[in-house]
Parts: structure tokens; C-alpha cells; sequence
């Protein structure tokens, strides 16, 4: 089980800036349950949605996968069809990975890799889920990423994407950060320690509108897309390679 984050529980500014350490794959799941609305729906989302468009011998993707959430998901969607391909450049959380999924790697249903998704091969992939992972890459990276997964998906496979967005009205972005706040505060965090993590994600954590997301995947070729969550500035995506 996961243990409680309190990482930035005194005003902590040694985790700046952010980074997914072993201290923070320690804390992980509390962190990212407390800290995302609409998680789990996500994780739901993920599987029904790969239940419906997988097709059967092809390869199944979860980029950025820390401690594999994303990853159980895909599995259970699947049901030993096919090998869920996870890859993460967080050595910590691969090495979690490693004890997480002994059975599962030893069955040959999934295999962990440590490394940039950015560097990644994708082939013959039918769903390929990025669960609140591109806010971190640069944005310079986010199309070529983009590109490459719609290159490397076979006709009616599938980008799963989630993120955390914000607005172009600076009014309404100000107010959901906000209301997210207080979502923060009811589930244990101090304003201390939202401050601090504030502070540490600065210029790590780099959101976008929603149509900058769905520009990007028309420019690479996506002409189908579908929003399957909303949460406060938290989406769900599914882009579809026609």
C-alpha cells in the first residue's frame, strides 16, 4: 500500500523542481488520488475503451505508466490477447513496476521499460493510452509524440489521452483553479502544501487548452475525436485513426 504524501507536509522546497524520485513513487497513488479529480473514472474509461477497439493481434501501449494504474487497466481490458507494452524514464517507478507485475511479466502479459517516450518505438498498436503524462514533456515533443503514435496505430486503433488543461479566459482558469483547491484542501492537503507543490511543478508541469490538444491530433491525421471525461481542468480524450 501506498504510503501517505507528505512531502510537502512542512513547506519542503528540496523536491523542487518536481520529479518522479523515489520519494515520490513512495507516495504516488495517495498523491495522485488526492490530487486528480476523476482518476479512477479515468482508469475505467481506459479499460471499457480498450475493450471496445483493441484488435487482436496487435500491440497494446501505456506511455509514461509510473506504477502501472493505466497498466491494469489495459490488462484487464485485453484478457491475455495480447502484451501490454509499459514505459516510463522513472527508473523508481519501473522498479516498482518490476514487484507489482512478477506474475504477469512472468507470463509474458506485460514488459516494462525504462525510458523516454520520447525515444519509443510504436508499431502495430491498436490502443495507445498517455494517462496525464504529455503536461510534462516539452511542447515542442508533444506533436512529434503525437505523430509518431498515429503512425505507429493501425486503422481504427485508438490514442486514449488525459490532462490536465486550462482556459483561455484567464477569469474561468482562475476560478477552477480554485474550486481544484479546495478539492485539494477536502482531501487533507494544507495550503502550505499546496503552495509548495505548486512551486515545485512550476515550468515541470505544463498544461494546455483543450483546443490545442485537439488541434494537435488533427494536424498529425486523428479526424476523429471524442471527449469521454470532464473533471473540473481534468479531460479524457480518445482520438481515432480512421
Amino acid at each position: 500500500m501506498s504510503k501517505r504524501d507528505k512531502i510537502f507536509e512542512e513547506g519542503n522546497v528540496s523536491g523542487l523542481p518536481f520529479t518522479f524520485n523515489q520519494e515520490v513513487t513512495e507516495v504516488f497513488e495517495d498523491m495522485i488520488d488526492r490530487s486528480v479529480p476523476g482518476y479512477s473514472t479515468s482508469l475505467k474509461v481506459i479499460q471499457e475503451q480498450t475493450k471496445k477497439h483493441f484488435i487482436t493481434q496487435s500491440n497494446v501501449y501505456d506511455l509514461g505508466c509510473s506504477l502501472g494504474a493505466s497498466t491494469t487497466s489495459l490488462l484487464n481490458a485485453i484478457s491475455e490477447q495480447s502484451k501490454v507494452i509499459a514505459i516510463d524514464s522513472s527508473e523508481p517507478m519501473i522498479r516498482s513496476c518490476h514487484d507489482r507485475f512478477k506474475k504477469q511479466i512472468r507470463e509474458d502479459l506485460v514488459e516494462f521499460i525504462n525510458e523516454d517516450i520520447t525515444n519509443s518505438a510504436i508499431d502495430n498498436a491498436s490502443v495507445v493510452v498517455i494517462n496525464f503524462v504529455l503536461q510534462f514533456l516539452k511542447i515542442e515533443e508533444r506533436t512529434l509524440l503525437f505523430k509518431k503514435i498515429y503512425n505507429g496505430l493501425i486503422p481504427g486503433g485508438i490514442l486514449i489521452l488525459s490532462e490536465k488543461v486550462h482556459f483561455s479566459s484567464e477569469r474561468k482558469t482562475k476560478e477552477v483553479s480554485n474550486i481544484y483547491h479546495s478539492f485539494k484542501s477536502k482531501n487533507g492537503y494544507t495550503k502550505l502544501e499546496i503552495s509548495s507543490k505548486r512551486d515545485s511543478l512550476e515550468g515541470v508541469l505544463v498544461t494546455e487548452t483543450e483546443d490545442q490538444h485537439i488541434t494537435r491530433a488533427k494536424e498529425v491525421g486523428f479526424k476523429n475525436s471524442n471527449k469521454l471525461m470532464s473533471n473540473l481542468n481534468f479531460l479524457t480524450y480518445k482520438f481515432k485513426k480512421i
